[in-house]
């Protein structure tokens, strides 16, 4: 596993850039989330780039943009299906969390450090991204493939109610 441990406020004051590829594999909470099997050994991976920047907010700040190809399981018909994830964060980097944050959904905070691991915070976005019950977009192929109509279980029953 690739470790990346950066001092975010320096990171961020000397407009640094830094961009990779992280094998999904290397992420364990998320790989536990995911339906990783023999058939898609192919996966891309995870793609990132992280940019410092100090005059965008007026404060120290980082942008980072997250992009991948993630197996999962459809909830409705329980194959396989791929997701894009194209995400992008905006952080701001202070030891006192800024009161106009609170007004601003679009930007986070995190706390000035010397030794932040970008890895760890790359899965956290990525967990709390995921769909809680992915499925796809249009009907699913298994459910697609079955043939014939089922007959509706309260048919039977609609000519043996009586009225009153």
């Amino acid at each position: 596993m690739k470790l990346l441990i950066i001092n975010n406020l320096e990171f961020a004051q000397k407009q640094q850039k830094l961009s990779d590829l992280f094998e999904i594999y290397s992420f364990k909470r998320l790989a536990e989330t995911l339906s990783i099997g023999d058939k898609n050994t192919h996966l891309a991976g995870i793609r990132f780039e992280l940019t410092g920047d100090y005059k965008r907010f007026r404060h120290p700040s980082l942008h980072l943009h997250i992009s991948s190809t993630l197996p999962v399981t459809c909830q409705r018909c329980l194959d396989e299906m791929l997701i894009n994830v194209d995400l992008n964060f905006d952080y701001l980097i202070s030891n006192v969390v800024a009161s106009e944050l609170d007004e601003n959904d679009e930007i986070d905070w995190l706390e000035a450090s010397p030794n932040m691991d970008l890895h760890e915070l790359i899965e956290d976005e990525l967990l709390l991204a995921m769909p809680f019950a992915p499925m796809h977009e249009k009907s699913c192929s298994k459910l697609n493939m079955q043939s014939g109509e089922k007959p509706n279980p309260f048919a039977i029953l609609k000519g043996k109610v009586k009225s009153t």
